[in-house]
């Protein structure tokens, strides 16, 4: 199974169709301290059911719940178990992206030409249709991230006895909940689950906190994947304590993000940095004092959204 950050491959059709078990596109790796979820279990419960189940689940919420996590730990599972010949993964944030990773698995599986992407494209989604005689394929195409439903008009994977589609959005139109179409939402982390997250990583480095403090922090921070990995990192790199983190950002002005429309809520990739914002405080203006034998300053930081950290809970 290929895991890690996503990339595409261009390269010239192969003389043979790729044999199966054959995997196209890259799982995201699997976040450190991961955290068991509900929404987990029914995607599991999905493929254990196998064809008796609803052929397409989109997982829908706002940026930081850890949609994509929990895409990336569906296919794992089923790539794993060898429940699957074909799996697709398609960071499907624009119409292009989709085409193009449609087209790589056109190139791959059914010699389709790799210099016209779009009729790569749709001989791949034809390929998917079962016909009568056709050796079964079971396959798993992963749509995540979607940013507009328009964009999959004419490019929803069809619908077959074999395939499944799992699609993660943070939108919430009529359009992904047709039939065939299982709307799952995706929350925040509970109470119990944000204290583990920060529990166990904050123990992966050799610290330790008081479990009160953690709570409150948790607390503080909504529960929001997102913030908690921020605010472990912060605590990791400033050897600060949880207290004092709390203490930081109840010294600042706090501005919270309203909820914003479907369309408009925090996404989970790079494409729109102020999308980012989670809903917790400003940092200081400038960084806290350095500590005695400290060789760099905290970072400057610790509340407000910046790039992801590697191995994020939140996506």
């Amino acid at each position: 199974m290929v895991t890690g950050g996503f990339h595409q491959h261009r390269h010239t059709g192969p003389r043979e169709p790729a044999p199966w078990p054959h995997p196209v596109g890259v799982i995201p790796s699997r976040a450190q301290c991961f955290q068991q979820r509900a929404e987990a279990d029914r995607l599991r419960a999905v493929i254990d059911q196998g064809g008796t189940a609803v052929l397409c689940q989109v997982l829908s919420g706002m940026g930081g719940v850890g949609k994509t996590q929990l895409a990336a730990g569906y296919a794992r599972t089923a790539w794993d178990t060898g429940s699957l010949d074909v799996m697709v993964w398609i960071t499907a944030n624009s119409r292009s992206s989709v085409v193009a990773a449609y087209a790589q698995a056109g190139v791959e599986l059914c010699c389709a030409d790799p210099d016209d992407p779009p009729q790569a494209a749709r001989t791949f989604l034809a390929w998917l249709t079962p016909k009568p005689g056709q050796r079964p394929c079971r396959w798993l195409i992963i749509l995540d991230d979607v940013a507009d439903p328009a964009d999959l008009q004419r490019l929803w994977p069809p619908t077959s006895p074999h395939g499944r589609t799992l699609l993660t959005t943070r939108r919430r139109d009529a359009a992904l909940s047709g039939e065939g179409r299982r709307l799952v939402e995706v929350g925040r982390f509970t109470k119990a689950q944000a204290v583990h997250y920060l529990t166990t990583s904050l123990a992966a480095h050799g610290r330790t906190e008081p479990s009160d403090q953690l709570t409150a922090l948790a607390a503080d921070l909504g529960h929001l994947p997102l913030a908690l990995a921020q605010a472990a990192a912060y605590l990791i790199d400033s050897r600060d304590s949880a207290a004092s983190y709390r203490n930081l950002l109840a010294d600042e002005e706090a501005t919270v993000l309203a909820d914003l429309a479907p369309d408009a809520l925090p996404d989970e990739t790079d494409h729109h940095p102020r999308r980012h914002m989670v809903p917790v405080h400003r940092p200081r203006r400038h960084p806290p004092p350095r500590r005695p034998g400290q060789t760099h300053a905290p970072p400057r930081r610790p509340a407000r959204c910046q790039r992801h950290p590697p191995g994020r809970p939140d996506r």
